[in-house]
């Protein structure tokens, strides 16, 4: 897991609660992905999802804009992105990249398909400064 500093101290005053997941994120899982003209979605807000695609947006960023759930709880986040990497890993043969971010108060976790050239976040995680940033890479 890649992280910038900010997420490190996080994750050096998190709790262990147990990894629960709450039903819904569970759900969320549990309902898998769908494929939709090479790109990837949570099935879940793929369906939830009432906003039509942006005719600029490229695939990374419509994965980033579809495939992003609010998490209140950082310990939760963590625990959801793991499973979600594994599911994509266990689903796809495609790499993916889970990301974390943090701002002191709620957690978004989000995904999308590794693509050459395409990228959501800054490749240096420090640039974030205002919340922490880590990185799950599915390879």
């Amino acid at each position: 897991m890649q992280t910038n500093e900010r997420m490190r101290g996080y994750l050096s005053n998190l709790q262990p609660d147990g990894s629960a997941l709450s039903p819904q994120l569970l759900s969320n899982l549990a309902l898998g992905f769908v494929e939709e003209n090479g790109c990837v979605l949570l099935a879940s807000e793929a369906h939830a999802s009432r906003t039509a695609r942006n005719a600029g947006q490229d695939d990374t960023g419509y994965e980033c804009f579809v495939n992003h759930l609010h998490i209140k709880s950082l310990a939760e986040a963590v625990e959801f992105a793991r499973r979600l990497k594994s599911a994509l890993v266990e689903r796809f043969t495609d790499s993916f990249l889970v990301i974390i971010s943090f701002n002191g108060r709620e957690a978004t976790v989000r995904f999308h398909k590794n693509r050459a050239g395409l990228r959501w976040l800054d490749s240096n995680l420090e640039q974030y400064t205002d919340e922490g940033i880590a990185v799950l890479d599915s390879e």
